[in-house]
Parts: C-alpha cells; sequence; structure tokens
C-alpha cells in the first residue's frame, strides 16, 4: 500500500509545475477553500503556493497543500518556458510592449513567480512574472516584470488572429461572388430587353 500512494503522489506532483494557477480543494485552511492559488515550489508530495484574490492578481496569504488538496489546474501559462504575448496594456510607458513575444522566464534576483510591493498598496502585493522578449531591441529591453492578465498563450492568440483573418477571407470572397452574380445578372437581363433603338429597327423591318 505504501508504494501505491507513493506512485499516487508521484503521478499527482507530475501534474503540476511552478507557476501553475490552481484552485484550492477543501482539505486546507478554511480561508484558503476553493481560492485560487500558483504554486511558488513544489515538494515529494505537496507544494507551496501563494494564494491570490478573486482577481487572481494580488497575493492574500500563503499555505503548503497535498497535491490530493488542489481541486483543479486552472493555468499552465506562467509555467517557465511557456511562450506569450504582450496583450492589453494602456499604460503610456507600457503599451509600447504589446504584440511583443518572448517566454515566462526565472527572475535572476527575485525567482518565479514574483510579487511586486507597490507604495500604493503595501500590503498587497501584486503577481508578475518575468518575460524575456523574443526581439529585445524592438521592445526596448530585455526583459519585464508583466502582470498575468496581460499576457497570453502565444499559441492559442495566433490561432485566433488566423480564424479571424480566414473569417475576413471568407467574408470578402463571398462579397465578391455576390457582386459578381449581380453583374452577370445585370447584363443577363439587359440583353433580353431590346433597346429603343434595336424596337425602333424591329418595326421598320416589319412589312405593312
Amino acid at each position: 500500500q505504501g508504494g501505491g500512494g507513493a506512485t499516487v503522489a508521484k503521478a499527482a506532483k507530475e501534474k503540476f509545475e511552478v507557476g501553475d494557477v490552481v484552485v484550492l480543494g477543501p482539505a486546507v485552511p478554511t480561508e484558503f477553500r476553493l481560492s485560487p492559488a500558483i504554486i511558488t515550489k513544489l515538494g515529494d508530495s505537496h507544494c507551496t503556493v501563494a494564494v491570490l484574490d478573486s482577481d487572481r492578481r494580488f497575493g492574500v496569504g500563503e499555505c503548503w497543500p497535498g497535491f490530493g488538496s488542489i481541486a483543479y489546474l486552472e493555468s499552465s501559462t506562467l509555467r517557465l518556458g511557456t511562450r506569450v504575448v504582450v496583450d492589453g496594456m494602456q499604460g503610456q510607458r507600457t503599451k509600447r510592449l504589446n504584440g511583443f513575444s518572448g517566454i515566462v522566464a526565472r527572475h535572476p534576483q527575485e525567482g518565479h513567480p514574483t510579487f511586486v510591493s507597490k507604495p500604493k498598496s503595501p500590503g498587497c502585493p501584486q503577481l508578475t512574472v518575468c518575460v524575456h522578449f523574443d526581439d529585445p531591441r524592438g521592445a526596448g529591453e530585455r526583459s519585464a516584470l508583466i502582470e498575468p492578465r496581460f499576457l497570453k498563450p502565444y499559441d492559442s492568440l495566433f490561432e485566433q488572429l488566423s480564424h479571424c483573418l480566414e473569417e475576413s477571407l471568407n467574408l470578402a470572397a463571398q462579397g465578391a461572388r455576390s457582386a459578381q452574380t449581380g453583374a452577370t445578372m445585370q447584363a443577363e437581363g439587359g440583353s433580353l430587353e431590346p433597346s429603343g433603338q434595336q424596337q425602333q429597327q424591329q418595326q421598320q423591318q416589319q412589312p405593312p
């Protein structure tokens, strides 16, 4: 039975990685039950998580659930090495980063994930991750700490863009076909009805 338990624990551990956003199950402290959290460390049978607020933006606590105490994996986008695209930033100094791609990386000093305390809200550390840009010259910097809400998975974003482009091309093709059909029908209708000059010539050719 002990070997079986170890196998189950190993299988559960292999489901998760540092940076995963999960939802905690009932076997955690009452105040954290069914709360979102991000994994910060992995052990053999348990992990360390930073519990997040409902918007997944700020850290509100820490606990050490067993892998069986995790209800489910919500997102794996913040795993180390995941390719992402910056999208939705609106700040005057940061919106220039929209559209740049990169990989989620470990910050050399702060590790992964990172929590930034801002002067306006010192008691609410904000969740960020370090992104190494594919085009540091274009981005103006080699890497940046970015909130997860401004990061989209590279593959899914470009799949969505490809789908939108395909729909646009299909609509354009349908419009072109409709215009061509309308022009053809108009031309055929015009050829079936003789002009006024043709009618006059036909009347002159008829015997009295």
